[in-house]
């Protein structure tokens, strides 16, 4: 530009073409603007590859091991400790004898039921009174059982007395005469005829 005046673009006066600036407004000239153009663009291209380069280099450095391709290893599962088995010895305790379960010696019918009975010998299995009679339930050697009523306080006749052959029922026994029935068992005296029922006494046992 030197012999040539320029124009300054950016307030349009007229400069000296030895100028370096424009004397109204201190622009650049023309050649200078573009030089210094020129270093800003080249400035950011720098600065551009070296960001660059840097994004480059980071993403470029060692990654973590891919997986490993291929079939899995073969594990073997450890052996677990041998576990000691050990045994304690206990001296043996002897038990106590068991409590004898003999059944006493048998108890003899009572003279006054044992008369009535055949070979007037027997075995008294129950011995009881209510308010009103003494009941004697005996067995015969031969195994028989028979069952002996009386009326407590009166003197032995055919009206207050009464031997029947018996048998075992439930926890009691169950003599029969005719329609009358007694039924002696579960602490209690039953003299029936048919469904009605005669007398239901507490049956006490005696001795």
């Amino acid at each position: 530009m030197a012999g040539f005046p320029w124009t300054c673009a950016q307030c349009g006066a007229v400069n000296d073409a030895a100028a370096r600036r424009c004397g109204t407004c201190a622009n650049l000239a023309p050649g200078r603007a573009r030089a210094r153009a020129l270093w800003v663009l080249l400035t950011l291209m720098v600065v551009a590859g070296v960001a660059v380069g840097g994004v480059l280099l980071f993403t470029g450095g060692p990654r973590g091991k891919q997986a490993a391709t291929g079939p899995f290893p073969q594990y073997t599962t450890p052996s677990l400790p041998t576990t000691k088995t050990v045994v304690s010895t206990v001296e043996a305790v002897t038990p106590p004898p068991a409590p004898s379960t003999s059944a006493p010696a048998d108890k003899p019918c009572p003279a006054d039921a044992a008369r009535y009975l055949p070979g007037g010998q027997g075995t008294a299995l129950l011995v009881a009174q209510t308010a009103k009679s003494l009941i004697t339930i005996c067995r015969t050697p031969d195994g028989r059982i028979f069952y002996d009523g009386q009326a407590r306080g009166k003197p032995v006749s055919d009206d207050t007395h009464i031997v029947l052959p018996a048998e075992a029922s439930g926890d009691g026994f169950v003599a029969t005469n005719g329609e009358y029935r007694y039924e002696v068992g579960g602490g209690r005296l039953v003299v029936s005829a048919g469904s009605a029922v005669l007398s239901d006494e507490e049956l006490a046992v005696v001795g």
